[in-house]
């Protein structure tokens, strides 16, 4: 299933530093003020906007609550916060849960790997298992403790590195035996910097460098995300490598673009504001992370030679009507496989459905069998054990199934064109017949 990201904009209020500077607020929010934001005269559409007096619950259940539920749900989620230094993204991901677990600090000694799916993860990251919510708070205190800060010209307390708290909810239902997992990411990215304007110095300044680095190349990946380029940059750096899912990838993502409203900051809140704009119209193909049982995998495996049987007979006829066509012979109207014949044929391909049935007479006959319960569980958990081993080569076989059924749709769209092009060759010919022998 295919979604758009997700953008909500805050605006926080002046600060303390704006106000002594007699800095005005220069944004104002069109029409109801929940969809749209406008400065300088220009006016930008999200998906929701957040305005300064919003309180932390109100943010909570515009931006998490939906998201949390959808990774209850089994589907992967992400909430990250972008804008300048100071714009409140801190502020907004520690009123969501927290802060993180690992941090992109430098982009040193970070080993981003990839699982047998290809799903970026972060070597050696800590991790937890957790029963309660004060246990999540404590190891996100933990996160907190060596997550790098610092005194700018800007912010009494600059995030120095970009944070990611994950969270994986695995869920199994007993009765069916189906399980779920889902994670969440909250990512509180650095803010970008002008040196001019934040005075970096020595460390800070290297921090600053990377930072605004590590953010170019995010900025680089959204780009080439929206221009549909057939070469994304996510290895670029290692926080793109990190938010790939998030990006583009199998997540339902919410980016939070935290914004001052001050005429001080007037270019960076436009700057993201455009970023968010852009962003806005990436697209993530979400599927529920479902750990099917085996008797699950077998339907889906009849399922999907059933739908190659159909393909084919669909081909078949297309090519006897083909070579009939071919063949300088007449075929009558009643014999065509007319377009109407074809979409109910692909239709019914499509909604195939196989009755539930044991995956194998082994297990069917190991639960009605007279042995001891334990004899039964044994043979029980053996057959499942010789299943699962099949399983693994069946999905291997299902993949060829599906790159097949793609294979058959293709030849029966061109066979499709052919005959139709003939037919209407054919039916040129006749009138040019008919006007000759008039």
């Amino acid at each position: 299933m295919s979604e758009s990201i997700k953008v909500i904009c805050r605006v926080r209020p002046l600060n303390d530093l704006e106000k002594a500077n007699d800095s005005k607020f220069v944004v104002s929010f069109p029409g109801d003020g929940k969809t749209a934001i406008s400065i300088g005269g220009k006016n930008f559409n999200f998906d929701h906007v957040v305005q300064p007096k919003a309180t932390q619950l109100e943010v909570y259940e515009i931006v998490a609550k939906p998201i949390v539920a959808d990774v209850l749900n089994g589907y992967n989620g992400t909430i990250f916060a972008y804008g300048q230094t100071s714009s409140g993204k801190t502020f907004t991901m520690e009123g969501i849960l927290g802060d993180p677990v690992f941090q992109v600090y430098h982009s040193t000694n970070l080993p981003v790997h990839e699982d047998k799916d290809r799903v970026p993860y972060v070597k050696g990251a800590t991790e937890r298992f957790v029963s309660s919510p004060e246990e999540v708070f404590d190891v996100i205190d933990e996160g907190k403790a060596n997550r790098h800060v610092a005194v700018t010209n800007m912010n009494e307390h600059s995030s120095r590195s970009h944070s990611v708290f994950m969270i994986t909810v695995r869920q199994e239902n007993l009765e069916t035996q189906k399980k779920l997992h889902g994670k969440l990411y909250l990512v509180d990215l650095a803010g970008s910097e002008k040196v001019a304007k934040t005075g970096a110095e020595g460390t800070v300044l290297d921090e600053a460098k990377n930072i605004n680095k590590s953010l170019s190349a995010l900025g680089n990946v959204i780009n080439a995300l929206v221009e549909g380029s057939s070469h994304v940059p996510y290895r670029d750096s290692k926080l793109t490598r990190i938010l790939q899912e998030s990006l583009g990838g199998n997540a339902r993502t919410t980016m939070v673009i935290c914004c001052s409203p001050a005429a001080f900051n007037d270019a960076e809140t436009k700057s993201t504001l455009m970023f968010g704009m852009r962003a806005k119209t990436i697209k993530n193909l979400v599927t529920v992370n479902e750990e099917l049982t085996a008797d699950e995998w077998r339907r889906r495996y009849e399922r999907e030679k059933e739908k190659v049987r159909k393909l084919h007979n669909i081909v078949s006829r297309l090519e006897s009507e083909l070579k009939r066509w071919r063949g300088g012979e007449s075929v009558s109207q009643t014999e065509w496989f007319t377009e109407t014949q074809y979409s109910a044929a692909i239709d019914d391909a499509k909604d195939i459905t196989i009755p539930d049935v044991f995956p194998t007479k082994l297990m069917s006959e190991s639960i009605s069998a007279t042995a001891p319960q334990n004899v039964q569980l044994s043979n029980i958990s053996q057959s499942n054990f010789f299943l699962y081993q099949q399983l693994d080569d069946k999905d291997d076989e299902i993949n060829k199934q599906a790159q097949t059924i793609a294979r058959l749709r293709q030849q029966v769209e061109e066979q499709d064109e052919i005959i139709n092009t003939l037919r209407k060759e054919r039916e040129g010919q006749l009138k040019e017949i008919t006007n000759l022998q008039v």
